[in-house]
């Protein structure tokens, strides 16, 4: 089983494809970039921009129940892999 923070890309990737196949939106460009900004974040090691970016997107996939259960269940898989290597973007919230 992979560690944790080998986990997270795979996740990221993984809703990035489902956000993708969404009909376009605001909201879909809106979880597109913030997806982006995540990846960027997390291969950087900067820790703050990982937690801004994972909330954002965590907000806006909670905003759009419209896009299915799919999307819901991979973004749990990717705060699931977020929190497991330390970045719990949801403590104090």
């Amino acid at each position: 089983m992979p560690a944790a923070s080998e986990r997270i890309l795979p996740a990221v990737l993984a809703l990035t494809a489902l956000v993708t196949g969404l009909p376009q939106s605001d909201r879909r460009d809106k979880a597109l970039y913030q997806l982006d900004r995540l990846q960027k974040a997390f291969t950087a090691s900067h820790q703050e921009a990982v937690r801004f970016a994972a909330f954002t997107l965590n907000k806006t996939i909670h905003d759009s129940p419209d896009w299915g259960p799919q999307v819901v269940e991979a973004m749990e898989a990717l705060r699931t892999a977020l929190a497991e290597a330390g970045h719990d973007f949801l403590k104090g919230n």
